[in-house]
């Protein structure tokens, strides 16, 4: 009788227990699926946080920089750079695709006195404005992403703004729908 139990047990899986590794592994990927796509979703807005920084640093070095009057000579109050209008659109249907890279992009006063530009493929748009002068003087820098080329976009600003003593003070970033 044993030798029977033994031949039976050797002759592999029953149609039951495969449907129910099957069904295990449909559930995995259901719940797996949608967590690895959120994940890389938030991946790419990492892109923002680090354009931001570079924007935060090329505002203050501006900011805190002397400039001068070419025709008079004379020192001009503290400022920000110049306002900048946001950056093309690379949504063309279908997935998010990235934004190729292009020279002629960032070559404008603004983006180059805040030494700012995107030399690799990218998600987001940017934008950059500025108002006012010593104490006064405020600005916002913003990234715009469409992650996904529909109709909702991830939002994120910076506010900058001066403080009695000439320091520059930073909020943010402030973020609206951050992964869409």
């Amino acid at each position: 009788m044993l030798a029977r139990f033994r031949k039976k047990a050797s002759g592999g899986f029953t149609l039951i227990e495969l449907m129910i590794v099957v069904a295990i592994i449909g559930i995995l990927a259901a719940v797996a699926i949608p967590a690895f796509i959120k994940y890389l979703r938030k991946a790419k807005t990492v892109e923002a946080t680090e354009g931001l920084d570079k924007l935060k640093a090329g505002a203050e070095q501006y900011f805190q920089s002397d400039h001068y009057d070419t025709s008079t000579g004379n020192l001009l109050p503290k400022y920000f750079p110049q306002t900048e209008a946001l950056t093309s659109d690379c949504c063309s249907g279908g997935m998010a695709p990235k934004c190729n890279p292009s020279a002629d992009n960032w070559n404008s006063p603004g983006w180059r006195a805040l030494h700012f530009q995107q030399s690799d493929p990218h998600y987001f748009r940017w934008s950059y404005s500025s108002a006012n002068s010593n104490t006064a003087a405020v600005y916002t820098a913003s990234a715009v992403g469409n992650l996904d080329c529909d109709s909702t976009s991830s939002s994120y600003q910076l506010w900058g703004d001066i403080d009695a003593e000439f320091g520059v003070r930073t909020k943010g970033p402030i973020i609206i729908n951050e992964i869409e």
